[in-house]
């Protein structure tokens, strides 16, 4: 399972046109993505960094403070460009701008990390 966070509806359904045939859980905050990971564990989780109320980085924080989720492969997409010591502070497989992300960039990512597709 892929956990999408992001606050945008348009990006919302450009991942679900992209990811078809994989399953999806999106949360549109931060708080809504730290509870489903309590519920489920994912095999990888797709970040956008600004987001209405905690922002990726609390995310990302909040996650890396649990155990269970410290190893979770979290990619982010966002519009907020990361250097690459940022990146990796915080131990994320891949950074993307959203202006120059490609579908196939999100593609290899998810037979990277959740080459399970949905029937």
């Amino acid at each position: 399972m892929i956990l999408i966070v992001e606050d945008d509806r348009g990006w919302e359904a450009y991942y679900r046109r992209i990811l078809k045939g994989y399953e999806l859980v999106f949360c549109h905050d931060g708080v809504a993505a730290i509870n489903e990971m309590d519920e489920v564990r994912p095999s990888l989780v797709i970040l956008d960094i600004l987001l209405i109320g905690p922002t990726g980085f609390a995310v990302l924080n909040e996650m890396r403070s649990y155990p269970e989720l410290a190893e979770v492969p979290v990619a982010i997409i966002s519009s907020v460009k990361l250097k690459e010591k940022m990146a990796e502070k915080y131990g994320v497989v891949a950074t993307f701008d959203k202006g120059e992300l490609a579908p196939s960039d999100i593609l290899a990512l998810a037979k990277e990390y959740d080459d399970k597709k949905s029937a």
